[in-house]
């Protein structure tokens, strides 16, 4: 027995379709065009933005609520012709100019073509930017096993605020630079994916102001990393000088930059201690600032075993030297709520 929903008057039908997930919202609205009407009015204010991940499986479109909260998704994928009662349960959609075969399983939409998937990605996220008026945020790439037919993966963007490319198992030379060229990171770009010994990119540039390699950044030389104009620096595994650290702090202290907060590299040797006298550096003073800094949602570092030095305009920054680590940390806020956190450095 069918239910008349859309006789109903618009408060009940509103408050019916609030109760529904964005992914029966999002198929709801293909009906008709008076059902995108009804969607496309709705306030959905815990509906923040779009999440694009790019895996071996699948394109998704994910719907994001806060930091961490994801409510369900789009997958895009490519369509192989099976059985006809597998292709009974099947809806035939038009988004954009892309016919797609479309099913719903709880919070997620599946859709299938025939046709370039990338294509299918581009028609989906500019439906769901204008039915709910969000844009995609940030861009993942699970770089194991996804076909290069997929490049450029985060087709069509040209910008991403924030891109992540993971991974266990090193990318193609070339493959790799594209996932780094492609789309341009606005505001951070943070890669954790094994690299080729051989692989060089000297022409790498970034726009973004926070920048992560959390492997193997051996490729990022002296004269990139001191071209660098970052907030946020880290780099693991790198082979850089004593003088590149010292070139690095001496360049920021006779600065008027006022946005720069932490540079942090793991060398692959012990870091030599650098002649630092020339800048007058005083020891760790518990009411001078905090004894560590916020490195992540989880972490700290332990400063009290750093040294502190001072600029013109007053502004204080902290050497540390620990391991085979290198720390350089601007104290914007000279006493942070560490608490809860664990140290980094164990």
């Amino acid at each position: 027995m069918s239910f008349p929903l859309l006789k109903l008057p618009f408060i009940p039908l509103e408050l019916i379709l609030l109760n529904a997930n964005l992914a029966e919202l999002t198929h709801f609205s293909m009906i008709s065009k008076r059902c995108y009407r009804l969607v496309n009015n709705l306030r959905i204010p815990y509906l923040q933005c779009l999440d694009l991940h790019v895996t071996k499986e699948s394109t998704q479109i994910k719907f994001k609520a806060g930091k961490v909260v994801c409510n369900g998704g789009w997958h895009f994928l490519k369509y192989t012709a099976g059985d006809d009662g597998e292709e009974d349960t099947l809806i035939d959609r038009f988004i954009g100019n892309c016919e797609i075969k479309t099913f719903i399983l709880e919070d997620r939409i599946y859709s299938l073509t025939k046709g370039d998937v990338k294509l299918s990605v581009e028609a989906g996220y500019e439906y769901l930017m204008n039915l709910f008026k969000v844009k995609v945020y940030r861009g993942y790439l699970f770089a194991d096993d996804v076909p290069m037919t997929r490049q450029p993966y985060f087709y069509p963007f040209k910008h991403i605020d924030i891109i992540h490319i993971r991974g266990k198992k090193a990318m193609e030379n070339e493959d790799f630079k594209k996932a780094l060229n492609d789309t341009t990171a606005q505001l951070e770009l943070f890669v954790s994916i094994p690299v080729n010994i051989d692989f060089r990119f000297e022409q790498f540039r970034i726009e973004a102001k926070y920048l992560s390699f959390c492997k193997h950044a051996f490729w990022i030389r002296s004269k990139m990393f001191l071209n660098f104009d970052l907030k946020y620096l880290r780099l693991h595994e790198c082979i850089l000088y004593p003088i590149d650290c010292q070139l690095f702090v001496t360049r920021w202290l006779h600065s008027d930059n006022t946005t720069f907060e932490t540079l942090v590299i793991t060398l692959l040797y012990p870091p030599e201690m650098t002649d630092f006298d020339g800048l007058e550096p005083v020891p760790f003073d518990a009411e001078r600032r905090k004894f560590g800094f916020k490195f992540n949602y989880s972490t700290y570092f332990d400063c009290t075993n750093g040294f502190d030095i001072i600029r013109h305009d007053g502004l204080l920054a902290t050497i540390l030297i620990q391991g085979f680590y290198f720390v350089f940390h601007v104290w914007h806020d000279r006493f942070p709520d560490v608490e809860g956190l664990v140290n980094f450095i164990n």
